[in-house]
């Protein structure tokens, strides 16, 4: 693969037997990602869950959901009641808190961004609400799974 037009990084992506390797940067900056894919708990890669990332060993499993959900999600709509706790997808270093307690959040709309693997990724809000909790602050560390934030 060639380095995408614009993206600023040269990078190279190969799959050799299930394995994917991908290669970003270039000179002393350039960063190499073994990457891998396996079933979790038991459940088949087409089921709507249950599917584990491996990236350089580490695992990372992935819940996908139902295209339902997702557009229900993407549309704003409420999907559930009672708190939802927003937790880390994965380990990272929290780099901004957008929200406080008892701000008034609108659906997707950005509360956390945290830095992992040299990428910030915005967590935002599945549904309004108001903030009750935020359990982070800027420059900690966060687990796979931890709440970072309630909103209700």
């Amino acid at each position: 693969m060639t380095p995408r037009q614009g993206s600023g990084q040269a990078h190279d992506v190969a799959e050799v037997d299930g394995i994917w390797s991908l290669l970003i940067g270039d000179g002393p900056c350039r960063r190499s990602y073994e990457v891998t894919f396996s079933e979790a708990d038991g459940l088949s890669r087409t089921s709507s869950r249950g599917l584990t990332v491996h990236v350089n060993g580490t695992p990372v499993p992935v819940e996908r959901r139902s295209r339902r959900r997702a557009t229900a999600a993407a549309a704003g709509a409420d999907t559930t009641d009672g708190p939802v706790s927003i937790a880390a997808p994965m380990p990272g270093r929290v780099v901004k808190v957008l929200v406080s307690a008892g701000d008034i959040v609108a659906a997707r709309q950005g509360l956390i961004v945290i830095e992992a693997m040299k990428m910030e990724n915005e967590l935002r809000a599945p549904r309004a609400g108001t903030v009750t909790a935020v359990r982070v602050a800027p420059g900690a560390t966060v687990e796979a799974g931890t709440v970072v934030v309630v909103i209700e």
